[in-house]
């Protein structure tokens, strides 16, 4: 009984934020930020040829172009559906930490183990990322928890799946949609896979077949990012390259300093050393290589600013991919916990439930004063994405039920919530009106004056 105190409270701490995630998810809406973009590309063209659309004259990113045009709007005015994305998005990630955990330390399904680092492992990201709420709800950003996942699925595969044929297949198609996912996972895959195998091919004196054959699906899909045409249309004409830089430099550190600083990232840190078995030899790097991976990491991020410049016109890094590198940073240390691990050896396993109570009771302290625990709490105590989603659903219905080409609807007054973004604009020329517009066959869509 008393070796299932630990995985009771990892799953209070898993589940108090899963609950809110998803208590607030049915109160979830599109955004007028591209939301209603996508969906009324994708309603009017279909969704590849929409997917083309923005290809040819908005963004490389081809497949993450693709399964924003898998926006609901695209097959129901009903705003309801939008709750399933932040749903997938939490059952897709547990399954992928989950199977990952189990291949990388041999735990068998049965163990409690594995069961309480991957509840934990999720949840530490839910906790400590800056762009929660852009990943989970803004659809038009689940695209890079996504790409995160697929690096995850890519590692797995590599080093533990044994049939050849699948192995190849699956990593191949991940190459494919990870390089079009986000210019940010593009740019870091590419800066760490590829010197990675070079290192490893001198060392072995040899390169495998199928280094070739990723190398060449490598190439092929970068191409298709790097020379799109939307690529092109949006690229700005002066970049301040300089500026970039600066802002890429103070956005690193203050990531680390969200590192360092993290309480709760430390704890998962520290039940990570607990709970996991010695690690096999053949995981353990030298010095010489987890120094070489951590250059690589560094400078995989910095060039991240080159695409992101050129194709973007962006010098800063929003929260939503602040929240990515962040993650990688939490997945990237983590190996150091597994190396530390292994020079230490196997610790006393008597004392290992009390470890893990002790670590886990600090945990759930901790999120008494956690920022995204609070914040999402207080959402949902205090209804104030209840209230606003009501009031934007109305305006929306005003609009879908009005008769008149020409549709002018009142600001929304229940603004204390992370679930509004942006206003509407009183130009009916502005973008995010132009698309609402189309989306419902008006000639005219603004904000009331």
């Amino acid at each position: 009984m008393f070796s299932k105190i630990p995985l009771f409270l990892s799953l209070l701490v898993w589940g108090f934020m899963a609950f809110l995630l998803i208590s607030l998810s049915f109160y979830n809406q599109p955004s007028i930020t591209d939301d209603f973009c996508f969906g009324w590309m994708g309603r009017e063209y279909g969704i590849f040829l929409g997917a083309y659309h923005y290809y040819a004259g908005w963004s490389g990113r081809y497949f993450a172009d693709l399964l924003l045009h898998f926006n609901p709007l695209v097959f129901s005015t009903s705003f309801e559906h939008f709750k399933w994305g932040t749903i997938a998005l939490i059952v897709i990630g547990f399954a992928n930490g989950y199977y990952f955990l189990k291949n990388v330390f041999q735990i068998q399904h049965n163990n409690p183990n594995l069961w309480i680092l991957s509840l934990v492992s999720q949840a530490v990201c839910w906790y400590t990322i800056p762009g929660l709420f852009q990943l989970f709800y803004w659809f038009s950003g689940h695209y890079y928890y996504l790409s995160f996942h697929l690096v995850l699925l890519f590692v797995n595969i590599y080093f533990y799946c044994s049939k050849p044929i699948l192995r190849v297949t699956l990593l191949s198609c991940i190459i494919f949609c990870l390089i079009g996912s986000s210019e940010i996972s593009m740019i870091m895959f590419s800066g760490i896979f590829w010197p990675w195998q070079l290192y490893k091919a001198w060392k072995q004196k040899k390169i495998k077949l199928e280094t070739i054959l990723f190398f060449i699906i490598w190439g092929i899909s970068i191409g298709l990012v790097l020379l799109s045409p939307g690529n092109k249309v949006r690229a700005p004409k002066h970049i301040d390259y300089i500026k970039g830089l600066t802002e890429s430099m103070l956005n690193f550190g203050m990531l680390l300093k969200i590192y360092v600083k993290s309480p709760l990232i430390w704890v998962f840190n520290l039940l990570l050393f607990f709970t996991i078995d010695k690690p096999k030899k053949q995981y353990i790097l030298s010095y010489k290589e987890i120094l070489g991976l951590l250059l690589l990491f560094l400078s995989s991020y910095f060039l991240a600013f080159v695409p992101m410049a050129l194709a973007l016109g962006e010098d800063f890094i929003p929260d939503r991919i602040q929240s990515l590198i962040l993650m990688y940073l939490i997945f990237g240390f983590g190996y150091l916990i597994v190396w530390v691990k292994y020079k230490v050896g196997h610790l006393n396993s008597s004392s290992l439930a009390i470890s893990q109570i002790s670590l886990l009771v600090v945990f759930i302290t901790l999120l008494l004063f956690n920022q995204n625990s609070k914040q999402f709490y207080d959402e949902w105590r205090f209804d104030k994405a209840k209230k606003y989603a009501n009031e934007n659903a109305q305006r929306f219905d005003l609009i879908l039920k009005s008769k008149s080409q020409q549709v002018a609807i009142p600001p929304i007054e229940n603004k204390n919530t992370m679930f509004f973004m942006e206003e509407l604009s009183t130009d009916p020329k502005h973008l995010w009106c132009k698309c609402i517009a189309n989306y419902y066959g008006k000639t005219e869509v603004q904000l009331l004056k």
